[in-house]
């Protein structure tokens, strides 16, 4: 549990507002983040936060506690909070139970010249203002995804992410998560590969030449220096489609045979992330099912969807130690 700090600021003796606070430091080093002092593997989940009841608005205050709660009882210390500006509770409740949270924001893919960063950074800037002071907070990225950036225009994650710098110099940023890079603190890839022994081989590469990262998505890049040495991290990843009782609905890969088929490729994908010493986190894709989206670890309703030996199999994989932890 985290360390907080309890707060009473009383005016005159008369008015008196309580909060809390924590402190805490965010390094970055060569092998990845560094919290307060201590290496950190980033266990996490692409959490949407969509829900049958309201969609974007969560039914009560307990919901949003039960979803932080339902990923850490999977072993997960943290998510991307997917494309959106969540509730702020949903960061009080992440304070409060020590869950790590990266600040996001809906996807820039019309985003691409003068008119769109007059529209989407006061806003941004608006996000980040609010959620600055929240310790569960490790990281900001304004975008996701941008593939468009790579042949348009990229100004605008450059300028994405020089505000986000000057804003908070204390955290990481990242200009737009999944590998189309152009100015950024970490490097991070989406790799939906579902073949572990694919997977890692392609990573392996990383470990042959140190000068070397792998991209799944834009190989061209690495011809541009845009990789600088930042830490790695597989910033989604998985994704299997698996909802046998509702046909139809979408998800990476083909359908496993069976949940044991399910926790074989889940176990094997995430050990392949953990054993790399050049990979400092992952983020499994995802939470919840949502909507046409059948690829999440519980039903959309937040019901499992897996037997409770599934759920150990998954618990236990992300749990065991990373070779990033025991590299440093």
């Amino acid at each position: 549990m985290p360390e907080l700090y309890d707060l009473i600021l009383t005016l005159d003796g008369e008015d008196t507002v309580k909060s809390y606070f924590g402190m805490r430091t965010v390094e970055l080093k060569k092998n990845g983040i560094w919290l307060n002092g201590h290496p950190l593997f980033m266990r996490t989940v692409l959490d949407q936060g969509f829900n049958p009841e309201g969609i974007y608005t969560a039914p009560d205050d307990d919901f949003l506690r039960r979803d932080i709660e339902l990923s850490m009882d999977l072993g997960m210390n943290g998510a991307r909070l997917h494309q959106r500006v969540f509730e702020e509770r949903t960061l009080y409740w992440a304070d409060r139970l020590g869950y790590l949270v990266w600040g996001e924001y809906a996807d820039g893919h019309a985003l691409n010249d003068a008119g769109g960063i007059a529209s989407f950074l006061p806003e941004w800037m608006e996000t980040v203002r609010r959620d600055y002071s929240h310790p569960s907070i490790i990281g900001w990225c304004p975008e996701n995804e941008s593939y468009w950036a790579h042949d348009v225009n990229p100004i605008c994650q450059e300028v994405y992410y020089a505000v986000t710098k000057e804003m908070d110099p204390t955290r990481p940023v990242i200009d737009s998560s999944g590998g189309v890079h152009f100015v950024t603190d970490m490097y991070d890839i989406h790799d939906y590969e579902q073949d572990p022994v694919k997977l890692k081989a392609s990573l392996d590469k990383m470990l042959e030449d140190p000068d070397y990262v792998h991209n799944p998505i834009h190989q061209e890049q690495l011809k541009q220096n845009i990789f600088k040495g930042q830490p790695v991290w597989v910033s989604e990843y998985g994704g299997t489609f698996w909802n046998p009782d509702e046909p139809g609905g979408w998800g990476y890969g083909s359908t496993p045979a069976s949940e044991e088929a399910f926790a074989d490729r889940y176990c094997g994908l995430t050990g392949v992330l953990l054993d790399n010493p050049r990979i400092c986190g992952f983020c499994y894709t995802q939470l919840t099912d949502i909507e046409q989206e059948q690829n999440g670890l519980y039903k959309y309703d937040r019901s499992r969807k897996f037997s409770d030996e599934i759920y150990d199999r998954i618990r236990e994989a992300n749990v065991r130690r990373a070779a990033m932890e025991s590299d440093t």
